[in-house]
Formats: C-alpha cells, structure tokens, sequence
C-alpha cells in the first residue's frame, strides 16, 4: 500500500465541464447585478454531485476549492471592473482596450481574460498578487531555456521525494495497516506527519512544474510569470506562515475575498484592526474547512471527517503565536535568527504532528489514502542492483 492523495474513481467528466463553463462563462459576462444569478446553476450541480456521489477524494476537494474561488469572482467580485493585470498592457488587436476596461472589449479579448484569470488563482502579474509572490520571481533576463531546465531539476527531485514517502507508507503501520497515525504510537505519528506533508506538497509541486515547462517551452507565458509556489523552509516558520505563504497559496484570495466581505461588509469592522483580522482567520479556516469537509464527505461519508475540526483549530495556534511573539518583544528577547528559525519550525512540526491525525484519520482508516500508483523508481532501480 501506498500513500497517497490520489484514489480515483470514473471522473465525472460531464460534471467539470458544465462546472467550468459556467464559471468561464459568469466571468465573460457583461458586469451587471444580474451576474450573481449564475451562481445558482452552480450550487444545483454541486448538489447534484453529491448526491450521485460520483466523485473521489481529489475530484471532490479540486471541486469545492474551485467553488470557493466561483463564490468570490461571482457574488462578491465586480470581476470585469475590480480585477485587473499589471501592468496596464494594452492589446494591439483592440485598439482602446486595456486592461482596466476589460468588460468594453470584445468576446474574443474577454474570453482569452477571463482564461487568464481563472487559471491563475495566485494572482500572478495582477493587482491582487500578494508582495512576497512578487519578490520571488525569476529576473526578467531569465532565459526560456535556463528556466525549463531548472524546473525539470526540480521536477526530478520532487518525483524522488514523493517516491520516497510512497515506499514509507508500505513501512508505516498508520498507512500500511490503516491503523492511523493516534493509534500507530507517537514516532510512527511524527514521521507520517512530516511525510505525508512531503508527498503531498510534492505532487502539488510536480504538477506546477509540468504545467510551467509546457507553458514556457510553447511561449504562453514568461519565466517570471511562474514564481515557486511553496517558498522555502524559512517561510514557514509560523503555523501563520505555513498557511498564508505555503499551504493557501493557491486559495489565498478567495479565502480573503470572503474574510473582508464578513469583517468590512456585514460587521462593518474598521479595516486593519484587530477585530476585522480575527474576524478575516476565522472565516478563512472555516471556509476551508467547510470546502475539505464536503470534499471528503463524497468519499468517506458525512460526519466522519474530521476537517472541520482541524481547521478550527489553527486560529487559536495562530493567537498564541501573537501572544507569544508580544511577550517576547515586551521582556525584550531577541532571538538569532538561525534559532529563532529552527524554534519556528520545530513549533510547526509538532503543532501539525498533534493535530493534523483529527483529519487525515478518517481517511486512513476507511482506506482513502491508498494508492494505485504503484510505480516506483527507487525500487525498480534497488532490485536492479
């Protein structure tokens, strides 16, 4: 047996088609308030979904992190309007055409946006992107070819890690037994944390890297358009951290989309202050874990996952990272950054180790976690030897 976040079952290929065409079409329509009435079709496939119960544990989680991110550019986004590239490009076909007026332009020109922008869920080379993405793009004199060949490098490498924590699964009892990580003991439960961290970060990685060597090698994009999605270890410092410049990246603006849209728009909370950030974590963590619950519950039933939980769990880790972090500057101790940082990252280790078996057990157990690539690189090359 082996680890694993893929267990597929027949794709329900008709369901993604209708879901993506109507989010596709909802962001080239006109803007108009009548535009959030497209939201509807939606919610009913969602609910037909899952009542035919037609998807695995992937497909069901690509789904509901795709509603997510519909539910911000249709209900609570002027898309056409508020949502634009940088810099303000203009497009040679459509003279008159920029970017800030995107909802003037033609079907074709609006089509090929709003392509661009559902596809980019970072936000990449638009208003929106986040600064640190920002700063961790390639230099603009990186050539196509140099940048290929540094993305296959790290595409080999991020096949050997997630073949690494393929062969672990077959020793580990939490996976191998379906025991799950409580019930294999403390050591076993550490280490299928930290691996189980790896493999799935790591088929992340490798589809991002797959997908940015295709669209530089065919000039549909640039090299600086495909910043790391993950950072480095130094970034996740923090439980704070992990999610908001690691394992969120790909959700991070919907998940604040919607935290601004409770805390400024329903409370009326002052904009930066500590009660609109409170209000912002939370609705970000139930948000998600509400979407991983109802992705989960297509697989393993309703009411067995433990998501919901783990996810409601992670804002009270990060207010204890801030009272700490204020005590620490109030006594006045300063940390070198080398322990400080290995400090941070101990914390983030055993803060998952303890409580990231609430949701990955469920899965474990009722088999969801096992895989059907049985292919492996470092077993066929070790019974060659």
């Amino acid at each position: 047996m082996h680890l694993n976040i893929f267990v597929w079952r027949p794709f329900p290929y008709a369901y993604f088609t209708l879901y993506f065409g109507l989010i596709i079409f909802s962001l080239v329509a006109p803007s108009s308030p009548y535009r959030r009435l497209l939201f509807v079709p939606i919610l009913l496939l969602t609910c037909r979904l899952l009542y035919d119960n037609e998807a695995g544990y992937l497909t069901s989680q690509l789904w509901f992190m795709t509603m997510l991110m519909a539910s911000d550019y249709i209900l609570l986004t002027d898309v056409q309007r508020e949502l634009h590239q940088v810099p303000d490009a203009v497009d040679t076909r459509s003279p008159g055409i920029t970017m800030r007026n995107i909802e003037n332009a033609p079907l074709k020109t609006r089509i090929k946006w709003a392509l661009q922008l559902f596809c980019n869920t970072r936000g990449v080379g638009w208003a929106h992107e986040p600064r640190f993405v920002f700063a961790s793009r390639a230099p603009p004199n990186t050539s196509r070819i140099n940048f290929i060949l540094q993305q296959l490098a790290r595409l080999c490498l991020c096949l050997l890690l997630f073949d690494l924590a393929n062969l672990h699964a077959q020793w580990n009892p939490a996976f191998s037994l379906r025991l799950g990580m409580v019930a294999a003991g403390w050591r076993w439960r550490l280490v299928g944390t930290v691996v189980w961290a790896v493999g799935a970060g790591t088929a992340i990685l490798a589809a991002h890297c797959t997908l940015s060597i295709l669209a530089v090698g065919l000039c549909l994009s640039r090299p600086q358009d495909w910043p790391p999605l993950f950072g480095s270890l130094g970034d996740v410092t923090s439980v704070r951290r992990f999610w908001s410049r690691g394992w969120h990246q790909l959700l991070r603006r919907s998940l604040c989309a919607h935290g601004k849209f409770i805390s400024h728009t329903l409370l009326q909370l002052p904009p930066k202050s500590v009660a609109a950030s409170c209000v912002q974590i939370c609705s970000a963590f139930a948000l998600s874990g509400l979407a991983h619950y109802l992705g989960e519950s297509m697989p393993i039933g309703f009411g067995r996952s433990g998501s919901l939980i783990f996810f409601g769990l992670q804002p009270p880790a990060i207010a204890l990272e801030v009272l700490f972090a204020a005590l620490f500057q109030r006594v006045g101790i300063v940390l070198p950054s080398p322990v400080g940082k290995a400090l941070g990252l101990a914390w983030v280790v055993g803060w998952f180790t303890l409580t990231l078996p609430i949701m990955q057990d469920p899965l474990l157990q009722t088999g969801e976690m096992e895989s059907r690539v049985n292919i492996s690189l470092i077993t066929g090359l070790w019974r060659r030897t």
